[in-house]
């Protein structure tokens, strides 16, 4: 279904649309897992050194293809890590539609970092830094061949794509696809998790900022879910400042290279107005909307299914 509210397309892809093949998954529930088995048997935890850290990431590659037929690299968000249940199965879902996968984990100054980051350790890391490792990762994709990519994102992930397709300008880069980005306003979430201290917080955050200390670590300062972390003033800068470059998505989106693809959830609990701050800069063309029907933001169950489907029609439309 297409609705054209103020006069822009945007696909609503209902839960409704995929009962047969949902049945039809549990019907063959014991033929999906022999299927998963025989593709998964290509997959592969991979490593590169970067910046004297091990960046890991885990690599899928569909049957009977190599990386010289494309890929999708991913990228999770704020603080997860490529096994997270959205990312593990998105590549799932790419693997039985033919399509290989790098899901990369994003170090946030840990040395071959896995699973969620830790609150107990400092954070030393930035949105730059992301910028970087994506880039470590498409040059690694290049030195085995690869021509074809397309960057796909969740969350805090997809504004640090955003920004990546606009200032790298990396020829393989085909198409982004950005699920829930982070279009939330930082200021309130801050509130709503730790009270109204944000103004105080961000005050003490600038001071040794404006003092040249920003790369060293202050204690107990309220971090998106860690309370009380160890943080620099540019890290907490990086993420809470209203002149953040990635949530600038009025000047970004618009300068994409490539088309675009943003997923938004109807059932956002953590971005509930998504799909209408997203609206604004969606063309219809190069830059286009879909919405996953009664998906939360990390697209559960089916509804990760659905959002890689929508994804995988939208490449095959804009090829």
């Amino acid at each position: 279904m297409v609705n054209k509210q103020m006069g822009l397309p945007v696909m609503h892809i209902p839960r409704s649309a995929n009962i047969l093949k949902k049945c039809a998954y549990f019907l063959t529930i014991t033929g999906v897992l022999l299927q998963v088995v025989t593709t998964s048997a290509k997959a592969e935890v991979v490593t590169q050194q970067f910046r004297g850290l091990t960046l890991n990431a885990n690599l899928e590659i569909a049957e009977n293809m190599d990386l010289t037929n494309g890929i999708v690299l991913i990228v999770h968000g704020l603080m997860g890590h490529s096994r997270m249940e959205i990312i593990e199965t998105a590549q799932q879902a790419l693997l039985d539609n033919g399509k290989s996968s790098l899901a990369m984990n994003l170090s946030l100054g840990v040395d071959n970092r896995k699973g969620f980051f830790d609150c107990t350790l400092p954070h030393r890391y930035g949105q730059d830094e992301a910028l970087d490792e994506i880039s470590a990762w498409v040059s690694w994709l290049r030195a085995k061949g690869v021509k074809e990519i397309v960057l796909m994102a969740h969350s805090r992930g997809s504004n640090e794509a955003m920004v990546y397709t606009v200032v790298q300008k990396d020829p393989e880069i085909t198409h982004l696809a950005m699920l829930a980005p982070g279009t939330d306003d930082s200021k309130q979430r801050f509130e709503e998790r730790y009270g109204s201290i944000f103004d105080e917080t961000m005050e003490r955050v600038e001071k040794e900022r404006d003092a040249g200390r920003g790369n060293e670590l202050i204690e107990n300062v309220d971090f998106w879910w860690c309370p009380r972390a160890t943080v620099t003033p540019n890290t907490f800068f990086s993420f809470y400042s209203e002149n953040s470059k990635y949530r600038n998505f009025k000047y970004y989106l618009p300068r994409t290279q490539v088309p675009t693809l943003i997923i938004t959830a109807s059932a956002d609990e953590r971005i509930p107005d998504s799909a209408k701050q997203v609206t604004p800069y969606i063309d219809g063309k190069k830059i286009q909307h879909v919405v996953i029907e009664g998906s939360g933001h990390f697209f559960m169950d089916f509804n990760i299914e659905e959002a890689v489907e929508s994804m995988l029609e939208f490449l095959a439309a804009t090829e």
